[in-house]
């Protein structure tokens, strides 16, 4: 009856360390395997332009053909000027 409890020892440092080290391992493991699932849904869409870069982008070509409207302008009118000087 007056048996003495044995005490139970519990984890020592060092397998705790190695548990340690596993869950590291696996938990680096999964954070590649997340990555290459991001990746894989991410990269369809990664060829895109960025938004910035399509109005910049329309926004020149938009320039490009108002200031060549403004030449064709000016030449068709000095076009008719020399032929009004000349009826």
């Amino acid at each position: 009856m007056n048996a003495q409890p044995t005490h139970r020892q519990g984890l020592t440092l060092e397998e705790i360390a190695t548990r340690k080290q596993a869950l590291k391992a696996a938990i680096a493991e999964q954070q590649k395997q997340v990555n290459e699932a991001y990746r894989q849904i991410v990269e369809p869409f990664s060829n895109v332009k960025s938004v910035s870069k399509y109005v910049g982008n329309n926004l020149l070509n938009s320039f490009t053909v108002f200031e060549s409207a403004i030449w064709g302008y000016r030449l068709i009118s000095r076009l008719f000027r020399i032929f009004k000087r000349f009826r």
